[in-house]
Order: C-alpha cells, then structure tokens, then sequence
C-alpha cells in the first residue's frame, strides 16, 4: 500500500466487513486522527482499502471523468464521421423535381 505526502507510515491493518459495518465510526475516526490505513475483508479476501483522503484522490476522479468524457467525445466524432461519409454528393442527387410540393393554391 502507497502513503501519500505527509501521512504517517502506519501499519496495515486487516479487518473483515462485518468489524467494519460495526465499528465503523471508530475506524474511520482512526484513519482521521491517525492516519490509520486498512485492508477490508470479504470471505477473508481483499475487496478493499481505507485510507486517509488527500487532495490527489479529487484529481485522480476529475482525470478519470475527463478519460470517460473523451471517449465519449471520440465516439461521437467517429458516428459523425460515418455518417458523413454516407451522405450523398449533391452531383449524385437526381435533377428532377419533387411531385407533392406544389404550393396551396396551384394545381399540378
């Protein structure tokens, strides 16, 4: 497990999820004040960890949305590119006129 600046090296602790769920405000309370860091378990295997919160963790979030955000931004410039292709030349468009569009009032 990494320590960020400033936290105190501090023994990995192990602790089961049901210790976790009933002795939550004392744990995290530890982790505040003391900068504890701890493995959770389920069924005896690692799920999880707590550790104090830093500034680092908000921008590890902000950079995996933007990772979302442009995938997402390349996807759609991808459709738009496909769709673009698809569309005909205007040279290909056939000259003759529409039937239906004649304007109220004058007969075809």
């Amino acid at each position: 497990m990494w320590l960020l600046p400033g936290e105190r090296n501090a023994s990995v602790k192990t602790i089961g999820v049901r210790q976790l769920k009933n002795e939550a405000t004392q744990i995290v309370r530890a982790v505040r004040d003391q900068h504890a860091l701890y493995v959770i378990t389920v069924n005896g295997q690692p799920v999880a960890t707590l550790r104090p919160y830093s500034d680092r963790d908000i921008a590890g979030m902000q950079r995996s949305q933007a990772a979302s955000e442009m995938a997402a931004i390349e996807r759609l410039a991808g459709a738009v590119g496909e769709a673009w292709m698809s569309v005909p030349d205007v040279d290909d468009v056939s000259e003759t006129p529409r039937r239906g569009r004649e304007r109220i009032g004058e007969e075809a």
